[in-house]
């Protein structure tokens, strides 16, 4: 499902960063992307480790369960997400 969103933030153009060489290891989010102050976290279904992840970051876009995953790459791609705001933190 991670692929999902990756092909519609490439298809829209979204920079992004995958944080696969962390201190955070598993609990790491799917995507940062700098440029907008978000990360996004794609889940298949609630798990206990949802509630660790939702504290690595204040400003978090989460995806769970199949349909509102494509429903979030369609949106992407659709009109693409504004930059962040002046000191949004990230």
């Amino acid at each position: 499902m991670e692929r999902a969103i990756r092909e519609a933030l490439d298809s829209a153009g979204i920079r992004y960063v995958i944080p696969h060489d962390t201190h955070l290891g598993a609990g790491a989010l799917d995507f940062d992307l700098p440029d907008h102050g978000l990360s996004i976290e794609v889940k298949q279904f609630h798990s206990p480790r949802i509630a660790k992840q939702m504290t690595l970051a204040p400003n978090i876009i989460v995806a769970q369960g199949r349909v509102a995953v494509m429903a979030l790459a369609h949106m992407i791609r659709g009109g693409g997400l504004p930059a962040a705001p002046a000191g949004a933190q990230k």
